[in-house]
């Protein structure tokens, strides 16, 4: 069995569990039919032309295998893990002795447990439900610690980035994709302020999470972390995601989700999409190492 994780979820991860449970318990009724639509994933995608979003997906996660530079990984906790498409292809990959992935939505723990199963590797990947904000995990638990674009949600990522330095042993490696604000956006803009409160309720951020690159690499350094790398790489993420809602691909969706699931998806994408084209976001790959 998986380890369980006590869970007192405020309101806002209550908030981002409705988000993402949106058709979700459909899927992990349906189990193996999941494969047919996205095959788990759920990340923006990094994507190239005449992508798929199957195909975009699993780009950004050779991308983020590829250039991740571990070598050896004892114990690896995957955070907002999602369906466990991702924590798979760790496991796969970096040959850890243990996987947790943790996900604050109850579908997606069920769904990748049963797929563990299914797969023959529950005995060392098991899915916990829980806040990684408030790991319940013993001091320097994991080697590394991975997610992607999760983070985001967290209320709050400064308060994630202490949890993670806690867990994770000396030289322990954090690596996240994430969104941040971009260089364009002007705090004290009230037109930019409104547009961050609205992207931020749709998409269930906390309004502290709306950071740029130096407070972000800041904060990463207070919780005692120093930065190997930080990649820009949002022109391959939200043009592409945001150019990805034809008319098509939404008859589609609408016929695995609900329609104000699918409505709600598409207004996110594109406006993901504006919001990059005018300069107030930017999508980050960061790893970085405890002291």
């Amino acid at each position: 069995m998986p380890p369980k994780l006590v869970l007192g979820m405020n309101q806002h991860e209550k908030d981002v569990e409705n988000f993402y449970s949106k058709g979700a318990r459909r899927v992990v009724k349906e189990g193996e039919n999941f494969k047919h639509f996205s095959e788990g994933f759920i990340s923006f995608g990094y994507w190239e032309p005449g992508d798929t979003y199957v195909d975009a997906a699993k780009r950004l996660l050779r991308f983020f295998i590829d250039n991740s530079g571990i070598k050896k990984a004892g114990r690896i906790l995957n955070v907002a893990c999602g369906y466990g498409a991702e924590s798979f292809a760790y496991f796969k990959k970096f040959r850890p002795g243990e996987l947790i992935g943790i996900d604050i939505t109850q579908a997606h723990v069920d769904y990748a447990n049963w797929k563990a199963k299914e797969l023959g590797v529950a005995k060392k990947v098991k899915f916990v439900h829980g806040d990684a904000v408030a790991l319940d995990f013993p001091d320097a638990s994991f080697s590394h610690i991975l997610g992607i674009e999760g983070p985001a949600h967290f209320n709050t990522r400064e308060k994630f980035f202490k949890s993670a330095g806690r867990v994770l042993k000396k030289k322990g490696e954090l690596l996240l994709t994430d969104i941040i604000l971009g260089e364009k956006f002007r705090k004290w803009n009230p037109v930019h302020q409104i547009v961050l409160r609205a992207g931020a309720k749709g998409w269930v951020v906390p309004i502290i999470n709306g950071i740029k690159e130096k407070e972000y690499v800041k904060q990463l350094e207070g919780a005692g972390f120093e930065i190997v790398f930080l990649k820009r790489i949002g022109d391959k993420v939200f043009p592409g995601y945001a150019g990805h809602f034809t008319e098509e691909k939404r008859k589609e969706n609408r016929k695995r989700m609900s329609f104000f699931a699918e409505l709600g998806l598409t207004k996110i994408g594109r406006m993901l999409g504006y919001l990059y084209r005018k300069g107030f976001i930017e999508y980050i790959y960061v790893k970085a190492r405890k002291k």
